[in-house]
């Protein structure tokens, strides 16, 4: 009787670890393609990649055209603006300063700067010093994550 028991249990041991062999009923893989969740936006252009500020004087102040922030993600986001004036120009940070006001072009917004949901418009004011150096300048506006 001990032999039956002991093959019972073994028939019942080997049914188990079968079942224990389906691990899965089948599978499905995702794919998804990842873009970036802010852009920028030359309010009004159709180059979102550059602009052209014209008739600019020593010691003026002139403003970038109106920039949109777009903001894709589902909640505010912070981000900070950078400037950087590019080698080849005529002059260096002693020369020109750059910071970011607001839409209505009565508060300067300061880094970190919150995206809200629906989209952030500004505008960057560029600050040339009544001494700043004759001839052409570049510059980048860079936005990043803070």
């Amino acid at each position: 009787m001990s032999k039956k028991v002991l093959l019972l249990v073994g028939v019942l041991t080997m049914a188990a670890l079968a079942g224990a062999a389906i691990s899965s009923y089948g599978s499905i893989t995702g794919y998804a393609t990842v873009e970036q969740g802010i852009s920028l936006d030359i309010y009004g252009s159709s180059n979102d990649e550059s602009y052209t500020l014209s008739s600019v004087h020593q010691g003026e102040t002139v403003y970038s055209p109106k920039i949109k922030l777009k903001n894709s993600i589902d909640s505010e986001v912070n981000v900070s603006i950078l400037f950087e004036i590019l080698p080849d120009s005529a002059g260096d940070d002693e020369d020109l300063s750059f910071y970011i006001v607001n839409e209505g072009k009565n508060e300067t917004l300061t880094n970190p700067i919150s995206i809200p949901e629906d989209d952030l418009y500004f505008y960057v004011a560029h600050e040339f010093q009544p001494y700043a150096e004759l001839g052409n300048y570049s510059f980048s506006i860079d936005v990043i994550p803070a």
